[in-house]
């Protein structure tokens, strides 16, 4: 693991920092985060540094910085650069509440600017480029159309839901059969979901995939989003699947339990949406899908509780619960 003044150093090879890094309590997944100042442009700014294996995470946050705008706030990225055998990413930081941290109240108001934010991402065009302001290092970023999955059909992507041990979260498979949950709901839901999806084709667009678990900055009275970040499990797919992943885990937040999201979305887009007619059924599946990939996560991070609290959220989509 890279050192606090490694780290540093690798830093301020690329911008002046003011003061020292901070470690950030709530990092992601995948890569370590810490907190800086540093002179951007010549002027002092608040900045974030990441570390982490996954260059193709950074890469798309890279890509998503170069959407801003006020209904879509990405911080922007300054560079990105390699540190021994990681990664390094500077990107500015922002502050606010994290939405899912929102009360019932708060969370009535975020709901609309976060639907803001998924019908700003149906209008990126589906091209994967990092912005020319970014510093890259000399990098070249595998910015290769697969990796967000425009090049496969929706149908085709939902499904593939193989083991790769190889892979990145590989080797779920035989700890989930082993877990006290079993595997046996994720290879009939696997198989719901073949059926449900067979011959719908939604038109494509990005999807941000994870808009809750410390990746969304609001205000406090939810009054408007502060910033949207995390990007590393961009796709190519159906915007449903962002309203789908509210709605799946809107049991683990109170605050958002309260408010029946699939029907406000289903208002919203419904003028906008040229497979309106479909709504029910994209957003099923989208649900289930996630069902099924945190069944194979939480088997990957063995936690036995919340594969079998996924399970069990899982069967209120997948028929064994009723719809």
């Amino acid at each position: 693991m890279i050192s606090p003044e490694r780290l540093t150093a690798a830093v301020r090879e690329r911008l002046p920092l003011v003061g020292p890094l901070v470690p950030v309590e709530r990092s992601g997944a995948w890569s370590r985060a810490f907190t800086a100042s540093a002179l951007v442009d010549g002027t002092e700014a608040p900045v974030v540094v990441r570390v982490g294996s996954h260059l193709d995470d950074f890469a798309k946050d890279a890509l998503a910085s170069g959407w801003e705008c006020p209904q879509l706030p990405v911080p922007p990225a300054y560079a990105i650069f390699p540190v021994d055998d990681e990664f390094a990413m500077v990107t500015g930081r922002r502050y606010g509440v994290f939405l899912e941290d929102l009360d019932a109240s708060a969370w009535g108001r975020a709901l609309p600017h976060v639907f803001d934010a998924v019908d700003a991402l149906r209008a990126v065009p589906l091209v994967a480029a990092a912005p020319a302001d970014v510093d890259t290092g000399g990098l070249d970023l595998p910015f290769d159309p697969a990796i967000v999955g425009v090049t496969r059909p929706w149908r085709e992507w939902l499904t593939d839901l193989q083991d790769d041990p190889s892979a990145r979260g590989g080797g779920w498979a035989p700890r989930l059969a082993g877990s006290p949950t079993g595997d046996h709901s994720f290879h009939a839901g696997l198989e719901f979901l073949h059926g449900l999806v067979d011959g719908v084709e939604p038109p494509r667009s990005f999807v941000h995939s994870d808009l809750l678990h410390g990746n969304v900055l609001a205000a406090a009275d939810g009054s408007r989003i502060e910033a949207i970040f995390d990007w590393g499990c961009l796709f190519a797919g159906d915007y449903l699947y962002d309203i789908a992943w509210l709605d799946f885990w809107a049991p683990w937040h109170p605050g958002l339990a309260a408010h029946d999201v699939p029907a406000l979305a289903r208002q919203r887009f419904a003028g906008s949406d040229p497979q309106a007619g479909l709504f029910d059924v994209r957003l099923r599946a989208c649900a289930v899908h996630i069902g099924l990939c945190h069944l194979a996560y939480f088997a990957f991070v063995d936690n036995p509780a919340q594969i079998a609290a996924t399970d069990r959220r899982l069967a209120q989509y997948d028929g064994r619960a009723g719809s």
